[in-house]
């Protein structure tokens, strides 16, 4: 049994685990607005086939989706250093997960995109709309409703990953946890507090996603939020 002097020294400490917990929040969401961003950017330039914007989008999604999170954040981080450019933690963290998960929301904006019926696009030119306001009129409003589910997912697996970025010193929850536990040789306790951080954290985002989802009236959302989150 954990002995309760061991629970004393990280409820002690929950005031510095509060401030990694801002730390981590505050990256994400960053990380969020900038992956969603880069996806829709990506997802359009796959979708309107100019062969070298397209070559690049595909590069990218490939590069990105097939090579781990912990080694793209090395390479910025600290493989960057041998062309003498130099990063701070918080940035390298931030650009990190901006381009990883970008590669993965542009299939997901891609994906939806493609869903919507030709016929859509043709209703929009026959009333005189150029292809960009169909786009934006017609087609991206429908194709947000569609992505919302696997869009949340995803923003979910931004905020849990990044984690990671305790690997390169920047000060979010993980490597408070780490600091205080190695410090303190308080292991257990510490590890469990930085598990219920992270639940509480996705629990909230779950309910939020529910939220927009019947907001929306997607079928099924709110299941899929709490088999997700639960």
């Amino acid at each position: 049994m954990l002995a309760n002097r061991e629970w004393d020294i990280v409820i002690a400490s929950l005031s510095v685990l509060g401030e990694g917990a801002m730390v981590t929040i505050y990256l994400s969401v960053l990380a969020m607005l900038g992956a969603v961003m880069v996806g829709l950017a990506v997802a359009l330039m796959r979708i309107f086939k100019i062969r070298i914007f397209e070559v690049i989008a595909k590069v990218y999604v490939s590069f990105f989706r097939g090579t781990p999170l912990l080694v793209q954040l090395l390479i910025l981080y600290f493989g960057l250093t041998s062309f003498h450019i130099m990063l701070e933690p918080f940035p390298a963290a931030l650009i990190g997960l901006i381009l990883h998960f970008g590669a993965y929301i542009s299939e997901i904006f891609r994906g939806a995109i493609v869903s919507i019926h030709i016929g859509q696009w043709e209703a929009g030119r026959s009333l005189g709309m150029s292809t960009m306001q169909v786009l934006q009129k017609i087609v991206l409003p429908q194709a947000l409703r569609i992505s919302i589910p696997s869009l949340w997912n995803c923003l979910i697996d931004i905020l849990k990953s990044s984690s990671l970025a305790s690997v390169i010193t920047v000060p979010e929850l993980t490597r408070q946890v780490e600091e205080q536990s190695s410090a303190q040789f308080v292991f257990m306790p510490y590890f469990l507090t930085l598990a219920v951080f992270y639940w509480v954290m996705v629990i909230a985002m779950g309910w939020v996603q529910e939220w927009l989802e019947k907001k929306l009236m997607i079928p099924g959302g709110s299941s899929l939020s709490r088999q997700d989150t639960l």
